[in-house]
């Protein structure tokens, strides 16, 4: 066939806002929900990516899979990149009898071994850095890092009756979806996402759905005590990541710092951040956590 290199020039005009935008098409581009099956019911979760490094990728309580979605674009070069829905959020399922750190940590692990995943990496937020501990804790050959964001990696003070009785009223009813949606607005004081308004519209959206409500008082009242039993069985090859700014946490340092010191690993702190430091800065984020698995 015969090229015809003089059209070149009139296509290029043409062609290169084409490659430009062809990044933002694969990163807008959905991925296909999966399911992974338990006793008591599903739980669903994303692939993309391919390679020799597997990274689990465990959102906070109420949140969604589709929450890392800026750092999933940034990751699947690395290797295979799964994203996961807790028991009764997103789209995993509302049948199962308990929901709490320790309950996500045995998902993770039967989907590891009933995948023989090997070079797992985990990523996790805020109550999942308990799973993630627990996880690491029963496969060390399997779990060669991981990386806590906002983490909630252990049962400081007990709650009180009354705070109790508090969170009981606010979660509970039709008012619940809409309160926790203001709460999780709350969790970005300085650097709130461009597109917060639809994320919290999805979030509610999703927890009107009959069960999820439920879901998430339980995990909000759920024990850590088994998951920080296992911190002194976790050191290595971790990276803490906290926002200064996270309302979480009266102290952010002193927690972040009492984390390395039980654990080991990197500390990064986000001077203008809140609780979702993957959120607000993924590209700073995927910067730091790179050296986990890149070998120097």
């Amino acid at each position: 066939m015969k090229i015809h290199y003089h059209y070149f020039p009139i296509l290029l005009p043409i062609l290169i806002p084409l490659c430009l935008w062809a990044d933002d098409f694969s990163k807008n581009e959905k991925p296909i929900t999966s399911y992974f099956a338990l006793k008591e019911g599903k739980i669903a979760y994303t692939k993309s990516g391919s390679g020799k490094q597997n990274f689990i990728l465990l959102p906070g309580i109420g949140d969604r899979k589709e929450s890392y979605s800026d750092l999933v674009h940034l990751l699947k070069n690395e290797g295979n990149v799964y994203t996961f829905d807790l028991r009764g959020m997103g789209e995993s399922d509302v049948s199962f009898s308990s929901y709490g750190p320790k309950e996500t940590a045995m998902d993770i692990l039967s989907f590891i071994q009933r995948n023989n995943l090997q070079n797992v990496y985990i990523i996790a937020n805020s109550m999942t850095a308990a799973s993630a501990v627990y996880i690491q804790s029963k496969e060390k050959k399997r779990v060669l890092g991981m990386v806590l964001s906002g983490p909630f990696v252990r049962d400081k003070e007990p709650m009180s009756w009354g705070l109790k009785s508090i969170l009981q009223i606010a979660f509970r009813g039709p008012w619940g979806p809409s309160v926790w949606a203001k709460f999780y607005e709350s969790l970005f004081p300085i650097q709130p996402p461009k597109d917060l308004e639809e994320r919290k519209e999805k979030l509610k959206e999703n927890l009107k759905e009959e069960g999820r409500m439920a879901a998430l008082r339980s995990m909000l009242f759920a024990p850590k005590e088994e998951c920080e039993n296992e911190l002194v069985h976790v050191k290595g090859n971790h990276i803490i990541i906290m926002g200064l700014k996270d309302p979480d946490f009266s102290n952010p340092e002193e927690e972040t710092n009492w984390i390395q010191d039980t654990i080991g690993g990197t500390v990064y702190l986000y001077e203008n951040v809140g609780h979702y430091p993957f959120l607000e800065e993924p590209n700073r984020f995927y910067s730091d956590i790179k050296s986990l698995w890149q070998k120097k």
